[in-house]
C-alpha cells in the first residue's frame, strides 16, 4: 500500500487511502504521541480536518509505503517518525472501534482479520474469539 503526501493532503485523505486497503481499519490522528502498547487519549483527537502541511513540522512530501506484514506500532511510529503525525489505529468491532492498543505487535493483515471476525460475528450472533483485548 502506498499512501502518496503533498503539501494538500489532508488527514481524511490519509485515513480513506489506508482504509481502502483494510476496510477493518481506520486512523485517528493526536495532538500528542503515545507510547506502545499505550492508549492515545481521546481528547487529544484532532477533529477537524487540516492538511498535513498545516499541522506537521516535518512538511513531509512523498509516498509512505506499508505492507500487511508490518505491525500495527511500527507503522503508527513510522507515521510519527517521517510525516510529524500523532496517529492511532483503531480496529472495527461490530459498530464499535477500539484502539489497537494491546495488539501492536500484529500485522496489519491480521488486525484487519480480526476485525472482519468480530464484525461479522457481532452481525450474525456467532462467537469466534481470536483474542483477549487488552484493558485501557
Amino acid at each position: 500500500m502506498i499512501i502518496k503526501i503533498d503539501s494538500s493532503t489532508t488527514l481524511n485523505d490519509i485515513n480513506e487511502s489506508f482504509n481502502r486497503y483494510y476496510p477493518y481499519l481506520k486512523m485517528k490522528f493526536y495532538a500528542h504521541p503515545h507510547q506502545n502498547q499505550e492508549a492515545s487519549d481521546e481528547n487529544d483527537i484532532i477533529t477537524d480536518n487540516p492538511s498535513v502541511y498545516e499541522i506537521s513540522k516535518t512538511h513531509f512530501v512523498g509516498n509512505l509505503k506499508f505492507h500487511y506484514w508490518q505491525k500495527t506500532g511500527i507503522v503508527e511510529r513510522e507515521i510519527r517518525n517521517k510525516v510529524g503525525l500523532n496517529v492511532q489505529i483503531f480496529r472495527q468491532k461490530g459498530n464499535d472501534w477500539i484502539q489497537t492498543v494491546g495488539t501492536d505487535e500484529f500485522t496489519l493483515e491480521e488486525q484487519n482479520e480480526i476485525g472482519k471476525i468480530s464484525t461479522e460475528d457481532m452481525q450474525h450472533g456467532t462467537n469466534r474469539i481470536f483474542e483477549r483485548e487488552k484493558k485501557l
